[in-house]
């Protein structure tokens, strides 16, 4: 007889059980949630991967540094044979690269992952598992991607009508079995039952629908294993809930949305969930004006959040933003304003709240959706998908900060894509090809 195999305890701030096997950093004040590969320093085996849509074809496609800390290269690799409209991708427990896409003129969606076996200069991808659809759904607005305490992915869909609908990768079952052992000291062998994990029947849950309606959706594993979802709804109210146990596995196992916009903050356009160093999940939101303002758990770990803080404040309103995570562990915000200028605010202290306030580093020529993540030697890099200027339109572009917790960034953008990206993801792969 089955049973669903239980959590295993996670490491703080939750990557992979492949993380959580290491207890060595190459930097001696990185944080203890960050990604580290047993058997090597972590920042020495990633690399950074962009997933992202050929709008000129409708293909799935993917550029990644040649080698951790590498170069990019000059063309795109395609993932999967056809065409797509949507995709999203994370990471699998054991550090591959994973895509939900879905096909053009269907609204099932595809699961790809790189093939556990690669080998080689080229990448190779599993062919596209397909999970099926939402009832009822036609087309989608958003997905996010997170990875629950088991390492397992959980998929969170928006569909034509701002349902919220959530799959995930099923547990692994338990099983009682037979074994025949010979004892220490005996030459009688005896029959003995021990169970063992096995991989579950059906590898995926059923589309299950979480009451609400949402325009956007951004979910984010926590310190303590547990999904967050973070959403904005057609008001611009801003809401959040969370998973109640670990290995959450129906709807009740949610804590329903409470709402968090003020009348003092008003409606909210965007937002930039991260883990802190002190494992606590921050949120950073954009205000109608262009405001970024923060709230955080505090305690981290519980549903007790701070009042809304602004983290500095900006003269010319923001319209796009995004967090990540330095190489010394602390926090970095990067935003761009209505005249297209980017700038980036560090935290100094997480205990005191402590920020450098918002600096200019780097402009673009157009609208952009900015990213970040960390290079293998720790540097953080932005990535600026461009949309709008004439002869600009659906460009990428990266740049570096000089070295781990400089105020330093590159001067010149390196081109990724001077036209027909879209939707454009940034992946740390841990399983680059040799």
């Amino acid at each position: 007889m089955a049973k669903t195999a239980a959590p295993k305890s996670p490491a703080p701030g939750g990557e992979t059980e492949k993380a959580a096997a290491s207890a060595t950093a190459t930097s001696p004040t990185a944080p203890a949630f960050q990604s580290m590969p047993g058997g090597a320093p972590f920042f020495e085996l990633s690399r950074l991967m962009v997933v992202a849509i050929d709008t000129s074809a409708g293909r799935l496609i993917q550029k990644a540094q040649t080698a951790p800390n590498g170069p990019w290269p000059a063309a795109w690799s395609i993932i999967a044979p056809g065409t797509f409209v949507q995709m999203t991708a994370g990471i699998t427990k054991d550090g591959r690269v994973a895509v939900v896409a879905q096909l053009t003129g269907s609204p099932n969606l595809f699961f790809i992952t790189e093939d556990a076996n690669q080998v080689g200069p080229i990448d190779k991808w599993t062919a596209p598992m397909n999970i099926g659809a939402p009832a009822g759904a036609v087309s989608y607005s958003g997905f996010s991607m997170a990875r629950d305490v088991d390492g397992r992915i959980e998929l969170f869909v928006l569909d034509n009508q701002a349902r919220i609908w959530w799959i995930y990768q099923n547990p692994d079952q338990i099983v009682q079995v037979q074994k025949t052992i010979t004892p220490p000291g005996t030459t009688t062998p005896i029959v003995v039952t021990v169970e063992e994990r096995v991989p579950p029947a059906q590898m995926w849950s059923d589309w299950l629908q979480i009451p609400g309606g949402l325009v956007s959706i951004s979910a984010i594993r926590q310190a303590d294993g547990t999904i967050a979802l973070f959403g904005i709804n057609s008001g611009a109210n801003l809401y959040r809930c969370q998973q109640k146990t670990a290995q959450a596995l129906k709807v009740t196992d949610w804590t329903g949305w409470t709402q968090i916009d003020t009348s003092g903050t008003g409606g909210f356009t965007a937002m930039a969930p991260i883990v802190g160093p002190l494992g606590a999940t921050n949120l950073f939101a954009l205000t109608k004006s262009g405001q970024a303002l923060h709230t955080r758990q505090k305690p981290a770990g519980t549903a007790t959040w701070t009042p809304w803080a602004t983290t500095g404040y900006s003269r010319v309103g923001k319209y796009t933003l995004a967090s990540g995570i330095e190489g010394n562990g602390d926090i970095m915000l990067v935003a761009s304003d209505v005249q297209h200028v980017h700038a980036f605010n560090t935290q100094y202290d997480a205990a005191t709240q402590n920020w450098s306030g918002w600096r200019d580093f780097n402009a673009s020529s157009s609208n952009t959706r900015l990213m970040l993540d960390y290079n293998a030697d720790g540097r953080l890099a932005v990535f600026s998908l461009s949309s709008g200027a004439a002869g600009n339109s659906n460009s990428l572009w990266t740049l570096s900060q000089m070295s781990i917790d400089s105020t330093e960034w590159e001067y010149s953008w390196v081109s990724l894509a001077d036209s027909n990206v879209s939707q454009a993801i940034v992946v740390r792969d841990l399983t680059p090809p040799v």
